[in-house]
């Protein structure tokens, strides 16, 4: 058996600092995380509502062809996804592409007023914010997939990326 040797009470203050330190980094670190985590799962401030004249029937009518034209290009960007798979990362494209979409919804919906439930044409601002709500619903499922197939098969498209570059310079290689 080993004899345990005792401390010397001349390093007692050293101790005493490291001891501190080591705390006072741990908690440093603790708080940096916590800090950046909410901030991150904050989301961006948006503008004060423009208060003022409630939007009319031809601008309403401009809303609902705005509010179509961001479905589509959600369908048609959804789709063309696989066509990405040579892109360095192409989960992160569609991220800052969703992050975008989602600012633009939002200000049509701030720019139509759809949730505002007052006025005469309350009830077609009620059926655009509905579609708003249902076309948002469906963004948040294509995101989902997108990230779940990035999660699962992030390997096999990287995989197929890289074969299909591989293959490109073989066949462009001059004889």
């Amino acid at each position: 058996m080993r004899a345990v040797t005792t401390r010397d009470p001349r390093l007692r203050p050293y101790r005493a600092t490291m001891w501190v330190v080591y705390f006072a980094a741990v908690l440093l670190g603790v708080g940096l995380f916590t800090f950046s985590v909410a901030r991150s799962l904050r989301a961006p401030s948006r503008p004060a509502r423009a208060e003022g004249a409630l939007p009319t029937r031809a601008a309403l009518r401009v809303c609902l062809a705005d509010l179509e034209l961001l479905a589509q290009e959600q369908g048609q960007r959804a789709w063309a996804l696989g066509h990405e798979l040579e892109a360095p990362d192409p989960l992160a494209a569609w991220n800052v592409w969703a992050r975008g979409w989602e600012r633009r919804v939002d200000d049509l919906a701030d720019r139509c007023r759809l949730d505002e439930r007052s006025g005469e044409d309350a009830a077609a601002r009620g059926e655009l914010a509905a579609a708003r709500d249902a076309l948002l619903a469906l963004h948040r499922v294509y995101a989902a997939q997108v990230n779940r197939f990035a999660q699962e098969q992030g390997d096999l498209l990287q995989a197929v990326a890289e074969a299909l570059a591989h293959a490109r310079e073989e066949v462009s290689k001059s004889r």
